[in-house]
């Protein structure tokens, strides 16, 4: 099947996902610092939470825009929603010159940082909820 306006979430969900999700699971000290062994461990299923969603994402790149299609883009909108709402709070952290241990240790530009996490994702939400509201727009 050709890609659509559609699918074009689904397939960037996949793009903008995978980094994220092999560093988390191979790097999530990277994340955050210091990192007790449990919270590795919860970023590390965090990571293959991510792996999952991009595995559900690959099946709707490649099938036809339907209902359940349009379901799944508002079940990742929501996804999207929460790394914006982290990349808001640590911008306002920053703001503030309240900046946590984690990012004065070299975390906070980790794949870019919170102002660059907080555009992509933004913009696969409002992607996901067009997808979502329109559906196959030809």
């Amino acid at each position: 099947m050709p890609l659509s306006l559609s699918t074009t979430p689904f397939l960037l969900h996949i793009l903008i996902e995978t980094p994220a999700a092999i560093t988390f699971i191979l790097r999530p000290s990277s994340h955050v610092s210091p990192l007790p062994p449990s919270a590795g461990l919860i970023i590390q299923s965090l990571g293959g939470l991510l792996l999952a969603s991009n595995l559900i994402a690959l099946i709707f790149v490649r099938r036809p825009l339907d209902g359940i299609a349009r379901q799944v883009a508002l079940a990742l909108a929501f996804w999207h929603l929460w790394p914006c709402y982290r990349a808001v709070v640590r911008l306002n952290h920053r703001a503030d010159g309240e900046i946590g241990r984690g990012e004065a240790a070299g975390t906070g530009k980790t794949l870019g940082g919170p102002a660059v996490h907080l555009a992509i994702h933004s913009i696969l939400l409002v992607m996901f909820l067009c997808t979502w509201l329109h559906g196959d727009v030809q």
